[in-house]
């Protein structure tokens, strides 16, 4: 089975940025994200994923300290395994919920900053099924039917014209489609970021997951779980004042993901803009 959290990286980064907002500040962004994955051994029970995903994501802040998000994503996933055989499923994936909090006490050119994550994705997305009624592969499910929760904490160290960034969140899902239980998994990442000018920054970064094995009806899936860390190259460009374009590309560096499993280079590229309420 596919890895119940095979994203790595921190969202929010993108979204809700690092600096303390604005209250009222509302931002709105749209994200393309490409990724495949193989299972299993050839001839036997290979399986072989690709996804593409646009997600709408709108974040809110209703204080300077406190940031609300919501990501929807509209998923396209095709699997094909060791005897040819195809299925394909296109529909809306499941919504995450997220918040941040920003505990550093300066308002504006603050040099530490700090604070809390979270998130809940919901089980939004329908269960695939095909001609006579059953379900499809779950591996080809846009979502898992379970619902999820993760916490964790994020530090920001801006100088300009550099900025750092980490962050690490703990995931936890409930029992989801075809009795799956995804094992729990942390998520991390480190950033550095140069900005040559104001309108342009390049970073680079490095993200992981380590996580435990997945399980179906009770048995462990040998082919998940273990870690993987990315080594993530990206850049921001202002194309206009309160709109930005941001483009990564993540390569597998390290690959100790349990059994017959490897996870191919992410493409991510979206455009984000500010709104002010007020």
């Amino acid at each position: 089975m596919a890895c119940s959290t095979c994203m790595v990286g921190d969202p929010t980064l993108t979204l809700m940025g690092a600096e303390k907002p604005y209250e009222d500040r509302l931002r709105l962004s749209l994200d393309y994200l490409s990724r495949s994955e193989e299972l299993g051994r050839d001839g036997f029970n290979k399986k072989v994923i690709d996804e593409q995903r646009v997600s709408l994501n709108l974040a809110y802040a209703p204080s300077t300290r406190l940031m609300l998000g919501v990501s929807i994503p509209y998923v396209n996933r095709q699997l094909e395994s060791f005897n040819l055989t195809q299925e394909e499923v296109t529909d809306l994936g499941d919504i995450t919920i997220t918040i941040k909090n920003f505990m550093q006490g300066k308002e504006f050119l603050q040099k530490h900053m700090y604070g809390f994550l979270g998130g809940l994705k919901l089980p939004s997305a329908s269960e695939a099924v095909d001609d006579n009624g059953d379900p499809l592969d779950f591996d080809v499910q846009v979502g898992q039917g379970a619902t999820v929760i993760n916490a964790g904490g994020w530090y920001a160290h801006y100088n300009f014209p550099y900025l750092f960034y980490t962050s690490a969140t703990y995931h936890v899902a409930s029992e989801g489609y075809q009795d799956f239980q995804a094992g729990d998994a942390l998520v991390y990442n480190a950033n550095a970021q140069y900005a040559s000018k104001h309108s342009v920054a390049y970073y680079l970064g490095v993200e992981g997951r380590t996580s435990q094995k997945d399980t179906f009806s009770g048995v462990d899936d040998p082919d998940s779980g273990g870690t993987i860390i990315f080594i993530a190259p990206g850049f921001i460009y202002t194309m206009v004042q309160d709109l930005l374009l941001n483009a990564t590309v993540k390569f597998p560096a390290i690959d100790a993901l349990n059994g017959d499993h490897e996870e191919g280079t992410i493409f991510n590229i979206g455009l984000t803009y500010d709104f002010q309420i007020h």
